[in-house]
């Protein structure tokens, strides 16, 4: 039982490694609360575990050496760093509409669970992490079997909701003072988290795809000419 406490004490404290990071899913529950509420927020962590839950019993099958690929990396970092442009291209239009036409991000109009749901896949950070981070650890959850990993499971999204409910929490009680000019702000500096993230995922995909060029095909094993037999001695 002890055991079980540890690890999913250790998967919370970790997983705020990744939470406190900002990106899409941070710059999206601040916006969305601006405008839903609280409960935006903990909706988007829903969101969020919907998709991490089969990314862990894929990892306890294998799927790293999988994600960790040149040719995958560079593929996620793409595609990522696209997705955020275009999120953050989005909170800059709305900031420039004046105030009174100023209408919610179209991921906000989704809803959380979406928004949880899209932010986590879109996020190439995610993917990283997921193969860095927890792997001694979640290897340790599973020499404890189904309850090891769900010790680690509930651990790691306790992190999560506990972190994006108090910005949540914040930005709905601060609604009134985020107002015009002020929630304009709060969009443009949201989309330039966005914008920078795309940046470091850009740098990241080049950086992949020229080790991927770069490597050399497996040269094929060099065989050792059979050497005649030695003649038999006549007796």
């Amino acid at each position: 039982m002890l055991d079980l406490v540890a690890l999913g004490i250790g998967s919370f404290v970790l997983a705020l490694s990744g939470a406190l990071m900002p990106g899409p899913m941070f710059s999206a529950t601040l916006a969305g609360s601006h405008r839903k509420g609280f409960w935006f927020g903990p909706l988007v962590v829903l969101g969020h575990a919907l998709v991490e839950a089969p990314v862990v019993l894929l990892l306890l099958l294998g799927l790293t050496s999988v994600l960790t690929n040149p040719r995958v990396l560079v593929a996620i970092g793409s595609v990522g760093a696209v997705a955020l442009v275009w999120m953050g291209v989005g909170l800059v239009r709305q900031a420039r509409r004046p105030p009174e036409d100023v209408q919610e991000p179209a991921f906000v109009r989704l809803g959380a669970v979406p928004t949880g749901l899209i932010t986590s896949l879109v996020n190439p950070y995610w993917y990283l992490w997921w193969v860095t981070q927890p792997t001694m650890l979640l290897a340790g959850a599973a020499s404890l079997g189904w309850t090891g990993v769900a010790a680690f499971f509930i651990g790691h999204i306790s992190a999560d909701l506990a972190w994006y409910s108090a910005a949540s929490f914040s930005i709905s009680r601060g609604r009134k003072l985020l107002q015009g000019r002020a929630y304009k702000a709060l969009l443009v500096v949201c989309a330039v988290i966005l914008f920078a993230m795309a940046g470091l995922f850009t740098k990241l995909a080049f950086e992949k795809g020229l080790a991927a060029i770069g490597e050399a095909p497996p040269e094929p094993a060099a065989t050792t000419p059979a050497m005649p037999a030695a003649p038999e001695a006549e007796t």
